[in-house]
């Protein structure tokens, strides 16, 4: 059984590979670190190729709804982020074919998508996306920043966050909150000229 005690998760076992195991045995403690962990790097890859917050965000939710659904399938997953990166790469193929009539355009980039699949190079927009997700923080003011910080890197709660900076629940919420639309704005402008459509 994975190391899971009384439905939490022990702090020496949050890395992805644990965190897997443990969702495929239902753990939704563990789904959530690893939504939380990979929420926003998974936003600017849907994102670049979307150009709509909106729909970047149902793709979001879509895909990790399927993994969670899907969870049995993780105990044979080694990479974590790749996996996740497949599952993103095919729902963002279906809904892009769901809004696109240009045939071109659509087989264009299936081709893409096929020949830079299992290749160093499918992680290069990984690579884009998490550049452009550092950029975004590293411009936050202070707190704001701090704030991000502590719940995405350290995976604190709000409770935590506010009891280590001496602030409110509400205000660790509104500083998150803030941050985010900042940082959604900023995948907005960095991909604005990124020409597919």
């Amino acid at each position: 059984m994975p190391p899971i005690l009384s439905g939490k998760v022990r702090p020496d076992t949050t890395d992805d590979k644990s965190l897997t195991a443990m969702v495929a045995e239902g753990s939704e403690e563990a789904f959530r670190i690893l939504f939380n962990r990979y929420y926003d790097h998974t936003y600017g890859v849907a994102f670049a190729f979307t150009k709509s917050a909106v729909m970047s965000e149902d793709i979001v939710q879509d895909v990790f709804l399927k993994v969670w659904l899907k969870r049995e399938l993780l105990r044979t997953v080694e990479k974590f982020d790749a996996y996740l990166f497949m599952a993103a790469r095919n729902h963002i193929l279906n809904e892009l074919e769901k809004k696109i009539n240009d045939v071109r355009f659509t087989d264009d980039l299936h081709d893409y998508f096929r020949d830079v699949n299992n290749t160093p190079e499918s992680y290069l927009i990984h690579k884009e996306a998490e550049e452009t997700l550092v950029s975004a923080v590293s411009k936050l003011p202070p707190q704001q920043q701090a704030v991000y910080r502590m719940c995405r890197d350290q995976e604190m709660s709000q409770e935590k966050i506010a009891e280590n900076l001496n602030i409110s629940v509400n205000t660790v919420k509104s500083h998150m909150n803030a941050a985010l639309r900042f940082i959604r704005h900023h995948f907005m402008q960095r991909y604005h000229l990124f020409f597919w459509l």
